[in-house]
């Protein structure tokens, strides 16, 4: 039995024993793991080989150049190369020397320099060549708008309502429609960029517009500002403009007024204002037109005046001057060197004969009745008024008629 034994336990020791996998203590309330379970056996990889070279020729250039000290065979480090180190440096500085120094400016635009935060005169379009590590910075000169309305999407506030919200000087309140057209001075672009920066619409355009219109509607009663007043508060309002914004060194070019929106009796007051003006000139225009008939009136019956007084009393050649021009006349002679102002028989006989010249040329008369008198006794052939297929016939009459015994 004893050998039995010990021939057993000789047998149990030659062979190996299962070793324990070895555990790791996991957090209160986790899982016991085996390290070896994480282990992922994998082949090489295209990202990791790429990966090596770079930083294998990254960390090459670095020691080629000087800037990492060299691994010698051993593991220590070489020497440095301080003259590959200083070609590099002095490559970097002449490339950021002649890079800060070239400068290409837009048309349309004028660029502030700065150098080491020192700002200079401004430089127009164009190439230039500037301090080196010089920065420049962009300003546009062309005409810029700034637009305050009502209109949805058109203003400088895009969806939302930029119109002016005024007050008369009676309290009446309306809202305008106005813009700006600006730009800024070329000469003076370094100081704008100094005091405003970028961003002078939103700091002095918009508040000065705004202010200057808002003051000059409060100067004229509602309705007057909106009609009659209306081209004088624009003009006040673009010099009241002018006068904030050019000592900043912003132009104006141009300041439009381009409507004034009023309340519905506002409104309703001004057509009644309109229409009372229309009125009004009207009845001028009718005046006028009176005045003038009446003129031509009076002129006709100067007239007559006249030529009765120059065929009763007689008159002289003179020149006159009327409408700019000398013009040849006859005045008539004072009634004080005539013998009788009234009207002769000599020119009642003229004018009568003068009528029946016009009785004879009519279309209409085929009889005249003429009176009988001592001093005339005339004979007129009147035409006949009508004439059929080319032929014509004359009849005469004369009819005396007795105008006394």
């Amino acid at each position: 039995m004893a050998e039995g034994n010990g021939g057993d336990e000789s047998g149990a020791a030659a062979a190996p024993k299962p070793q324990p996998r070895p555990q790791t203590r996991a957090p209160i309330g986790g899982m016991v793991r085996d390290p070896r379970d994480d282990e992922v056996k994998t082949g090489p990889s295209l990202t990791g080989f790429l990966r090596d070279r770079v930083s294998t020729g990254i960390q090459g250039g670095l020691v080629f150049i000087g800037v990492r000290r060299p691994r010698n065979p051993d593991g220590t480090l070489g020497p440095r190369s301080w003259k590959r180190l200083f070609i590099f440096l002095g490559t970097v500085f002449v490339i950021a020397f002649i890079w800060t120094s070239i400068h290409i400016v837009k048309p349309g635009t004028v660029a502030v320099p700065v150098t080491l935060g020192h700002s200079g005169d401004p430089i127009g379009p164009g190439f230039h060549i500037t301090l080196p590590f010089t920065t420049t910075y962009g300003m546009t000169v062309r005409i810029q708008n700034y637009t305050m309305t009502s209109n949805i999407g058109e203003g400088a506030k895009g969806s939302t309502d930029d119109s002016v919200a005024v007050l008369g000087s009676d309290g009446g309140a309306a809202n305008v429609n106005a813009t700006v057209l600006y730009r800024i001075d070329p000469k003076q672009a370094t100081f704008v960029y100094k005091t405003l920066g970028t961003s002078y619409t939103n700091s002095v355009v918009r508040p000065s517009a705004r202010a200057c219109i808002r003051t000059q509607f409060t100067l004229y009663p509602m309705i007057d500002a909106a009609t009659t007043d209306f081209k004088k508060i624009e003009a006040d309002a673009a010099e009241c403009f002018k006068n904030k914004v050019e000592p900043r060194g912003l132009l104006l070019q141009d300041f439009q007024l381009r409507e004034v929106t009023l309340s519905t009796q506002l409104q309703s007051a001004v057509n009644s204002k309109v229409a009372s003006q229309q009125n009004a000139e009207q009845q001028k225009f009718e005046l006028a037109t009176a005045q003038q008939g009446a003129d031509i009136t009076r002129i006709q019956a100067l007239a007559t005046a006249d030529s009765q007084q120059i065929l009763a009393c007689g008159g002289k050649a003179q020149t006159v001057r009327k409408n700019g021009q000398n013009v040849q006349t006859v005045v008539p002679n004072a009634l004080t060197a005539c013998s009788q102002s009234q009207l002769t028989p000599a020119y009642l006989q003229y004018t009568y004969i003068q009528a029946l010249k016009q009785l004879v040329t009519s279309n209409n008369a085929t009889t005249i009745i003429l009176p009988f008198d001592k001093n005339l006794t005339p004979l007129i052939n009147v035409p006949n008024g009508s004439t059929t297929g080319g032929s014509s016939s004359n009849t005469s009459s004369t009819t005396p008629a007795s105008t006394g015994p």
